[in-house]
């Protein structure tokens, strides 16, 4: 029991950058209070949710509905994360050959990595499922046994998701050795959910009034699809000892013997993709193609975004939006110009119609400014960057490449919209002649601006993408000034607007003020950000 205890103790703290914000420049408190006050303000939020939930569903007395609804909703986010996270903490182990010739058995093995990722996804659910709970007590005299039940269904929720997860995990670890993009499923995967979320966001009200018209029905589906949600509900609504131990022993009776059975596959998967990976890298290295400078960096720029689903999904998810606002936009447009006249009166359709152009080119600067995927790429070489700056080419080349390579991730994206909105509304020739530029030279801002930040506050020392992505300094500047100047470019769109300029004039100047921003930011980056980079080391 000694060993078991010590080897989980090591394998925690082995990869506890999992499970907490990095950062060499913050004290020892910062590093530990940072994440709790994540990990809170997630909490309250959660919180604040579950009560405009509940409240209709009291008017009903089908307070209860709300907890099955969160089991659910608990367990579909702990499927998707522990899918996501079981690459890391199971599948990519490099301590395999260790541990394997220590006098332990594998089975031993397999379950202190899977208790690693049982805490891990314990920490998760708890941020999401115990606001649920608590809210669930102002609104509803609970009975003592509420109490016990919930602390048991909370440590024990996780379980079904992670056996689900670590199965789907291991196949997807062992066929997508045979595919060069694999990592293209859970790019798309995770970007239906946030777009998922962003609906629900906005369309709360609606959501939860059809809720409440339907919440036995819903109540119903869900405990019959899902048993921890059916089991939870009569136990907190009719107690029977008899049914929680029946919960206690499924769960426990369930994750033992998928430890069991998946003791031996588990090893197998492991080493049958490590054996393939250094196959193909061995094939890989006869194989010597000549290409010209700025195509092979940027194919390999391109190749090192793809290979990354959380740089892919926080770059895109802001073009995304963009494309589905394009769409949205015609199809709402009777009811958003029905608001704006209840808020000003003075407001016609036709001028509002009139005035699509400049709309778009505020989506246009917005969806630019907000989506830098340049202020990551420095960054996101760490360890290979100086095998990069040793390359018999420029450094200026080397950023251009960068610079290019984001501008042609993100124009697809936007000319989409473009034509789009272009074909619902009258545009002038002028008008798209404009757009299109406007499409190319703020993308050229947005990316030159941010490989200029990226460049002054590189982070060199990351673990993974995640910390350089979501963690970093030269991220939060880049969209803290790209917050800014969209604020700016709207605020002035509107004064022109208010004082009814010519709208072809008003995309003009602005296009205009944009080429002088990227001529300076071309000579800043010619001239000082090129010793900054020759001077970033890993």
């Amino acid at each position: 029991m000694k060993k078991i205890i010590s080897l989980i103790k090591a394998c925690m703290t082995s990869d506890m950058s999992l499970f907490k914000i990095k950062n060499n420049n913050q004290s020892k408190r910062s590093r530990v209070l940072l994440p709790i006050f994540l990990f809170i303000m997630v909490f309250f939020s959660i919180w604040s949710y579950a009560n405009m939930i509940i409240e209709p569903l009291t008017k009903i007395h089908l307070e209860y509905v709300l907890l099955s609804i969160f089991v659910l909703f608990t367990f579909i986010l702990t499927l998707v994360e522990g899918i996501y996270k079981s690459s890391n903490l199971l599948f990519n182990c490099k301590d395999d050959n260790l541990l394997l010739s220590l006098p332990i058995k594998r089975r031993t093995v397999l379950f202190i990595r899977v208790f690693k990722f049982y805490v891990f996804e314990l920490i998760y659910n708890t941020m999401f499922m115990a606001p649920a709970m608590i809210t669930y007590i102002r609104y509803v005299k609970v009975t003592p046994s509420y109490y016990p039940v919930s602390i048991i269904m909370l440590l024990l929720l996780p379980i079904i998701p992670i056996v689900l997860s670590i199965i789907i995990g291991m196949l997807l670890s062992a066929t997508s050795t045979k595919f060069k993009y694999k990592n293209i499923a859970q790019i798309i995967l995770t970007t239906i959910i946030l777009l998922f979320v962003f609906y629900i966001s906005f369309n709360l009200e609606n959501v939860v009034k059809d809720l409440a018209l339907k919440a036995t029905s819903i109540n119903d589906l869900i405990t019959r699809l899902y048993y921890p949600a059916g089991a939870y509900v009569k136990m907190i609504t009719n107690f029977d000892i008899l049914d929680l131990l029946l919960f206690i022993i499924i769960n426990i009776s369930l994750f033992a013997l998928s430890i069991y059975l998946l003791g031996n596959t588990y090893f197998k998967v492991n080493s049958c993709a490590k054996a393939v990976k250094t196959n193909h890298n061995h094939h890989n290295n006869y194989k010597i193609k000549t290409n010209k400078v700025i195509p092979s960096l940027i194919k390999k720029e391109f190749t090192k975004f793809i290979s990354s689903p959380v740089f892919v999904t926080n770059a895109g998810f802001g073009l995304v939006l963009f494309v589905l606002g394009c769409i949205i936009l015609p199809i709402k447009f009777e009811s958003l110009t029905t608001a704006i006249a209840t808020i000003e009166p003075s407001v016609s359709i036709e001028t509002i119609k009139s005035n699509i152009p400049v709309i778009l080119f505020g989506l246009i600067c917005t969806s630019s400014l907000l989506s830098s995927i340049t202020s990551s790429m420095i960054s996101l070489e760490y360890k290979s960057f100086n095998i990069l700056k040793s390359l018999p080419v420029k450094p200026y080349t080397i950023i251009l490449s960068k610079i290019y390579t984001a501008v042609i991730i993100m124009l697809p994206f936007i000319l989409i919209g473009d034509i789009i909105t272009f074909i619902n509304f009258k545009f002038t020739f002028i008008q798209i002649v404009l757009i299109i530029i406007s499409s190319i030279i703020i993308p050229l801002v947005a990316e030159t601006l941010g490989i200029i930040i990226n460049i002054k506050y590189p982070k060199m020392d990351a673990e993974n993408d995640t910390q350089v992505v979501k963690q970093s300094m030269s991220s939060m500047v880049a969209v803290m000034l790209g917050m800014l100047l969209t604020f700016i470019t709207i605020y002035s769109l509107a004064i022109c607007l208010n004082n009814n300029m010519n709208i072809d004039l008003i995309i003009l100047l602005g296009l205009i003020v944009y080429t002088l921003i990227y001529i300076i930011l071309l000579i800043y980056l010619n001239n000082k950000s090129i010793k900054e980079f020759n001077l970033i080391n890993c």
